[in-house]
């Protein structure tokens, strides 16, 4: 492998890190935590960053935090991880051209499949 492949994590609470650590999908990747948008910021300044993990509740209503990101990683892709699904949330995540949206209860194999496509798909 040549340069390490970086994923960012970007949750208040370090669930999903955890539990990606140690998954097969994400061995042989850096994993880096950040626990508010500021920090998703600067780590996406500062790293060169594969695919973002980003947790739904630190996106507010309309998740227009997106497009920030859009504007310093325009082809970055993103994937919203959200606790619950309500249609017009998810609809208006979806507007903002995320990779993937990830409802918790679908269970960690299914974010892991997407972390992978995410993944290859930037390989191309």
């Amino acid at each position: 492998m040549d340069a390490e492949k970086t994923i960012l994590i970007a949750e208040p609470k370090e669930v999903l890190g955890c539990s990606l650590s140690t998954s097969p999908t994400c061995r042989g990747f850096k994993t880096i935590q950040a626990r508010t948008l500021k920090e998703t910021l600067l780590a996406i300044q500062e790293e060169k960053v594969e695919v973002l993990i980003l947790d739904a509740s630190l996106l507010g209503e309309d998740g227009g935090f997106i497009s920030i990101i859009r504007g310093m990683e325009e082809h970055l892709p993103i994937i919203v991880c959200a606790e619950t699904n309500t249609p017009e949330f998810e609809a208006k995540i979806r507007q903002q051209r995320i990779f993937y949206y990830h409802i918790k209860s679908f269970g960690i194999e299914d974010l892991e499949m997407a972390i992978s496509n995410a993944i290859n798909r930037q390989s191309r």
